[in-house]
């Protein structure tokens, strides 16, 4: 598999017109952080395909360094805190509702945690083999590892929407593959496969918006 300036900027521009479709099908207040993850995902790529372009052509620059922490910033900093509480906003089974939102207590931290670490220890990026190597010089714990793969993976597998837990499958293979075989390029390569995933959450938002009409007529009758 080839990663390249070309597949991140057409993995931007197809994300980003599924988040807005998303977000058109969208009909509560409370959906719309959830309709937004494929454009957060195109801001991500859109990022991946201007360094690749960027260092491809003229070496390391001043937009190098800004480009790589906006990267590291959604991944590290964003994702923890936001996938639990994009789904939590939208489920309505109270116990999953109540593991969601202590996912989300810890993604808080882990947010927390990970702008401490951008801020003290900022990104360089270059480039290895097909994919972006990002290094500050530090490790990411271990522990903080796992708790970070809970954050984003469990509570869309946790959802009752079987859209939603295809996604977190989705996400899962995607973290897999990324640790077996793309293991020091891991955090670029995975939100790629999640990017390409995103379409499942617009098929959510249509199926929703075409089932509510039913629903509402039923509860008419």
């Amino acid at each position: 598999m080839c990663f390249s300036a070309n597949a991140s900027l057409a993995t931007a521009i197809g994300t980003g017109a599924i988040g807005i479709l998303a977000l058109s099908r969208a009909q509560r207040i409370r959906e719309f952080p959830l309709a937004a993850i494929p454009l957060i995902f195109a801001v991500q790529q859109t990022a991946e395909g201007l360094l690749w372009l960027d260092l491809a052509a003229h070496g390391p620059t001043p937009l190098v360094s800004p480009l790589a922490n906006i990267f590291a910033a959604v991944a590290l900093s964003l994702w923890p805190s936001y996938a639990p509480l994009s789904v939590a906003l939208t489920e309505e089974n109270r116990e999953r509702r109540l593991a969601m939102w202590a996912l989300f207590a810890i993604g808080a931290l882990l947010s927390t945690y990970g702008l401490w670490g951008l801020a003290a220890h900022p990104y360089g990026v270059c480039i290895a083999g097909h994919s972006l190597l990002y290094s500050n010089g530090t490790s990411y714990p271990p522990i903080a590892m796992a708790a970070y793969i809970a954050c984003t993976c469990l509570p869309f597998i946790l959802s009752t929407h079987t859209a939603l837990r295809w996604f977190g499958l989705i996400v899962v293979v995607g973290l897999i593959v990324s640790s077996v075989l793309y293991y020091s390029v891991f955090f670029s390569v995975w939100c790629f496969f999640a990017a390409g995933g995103s379409l499942v959450i617009y098929g959510h938002f249509s199926r929703l918006k075409s089932a509510r009409p039913i629903k509402i007529a039923r509860q008419l009758f």
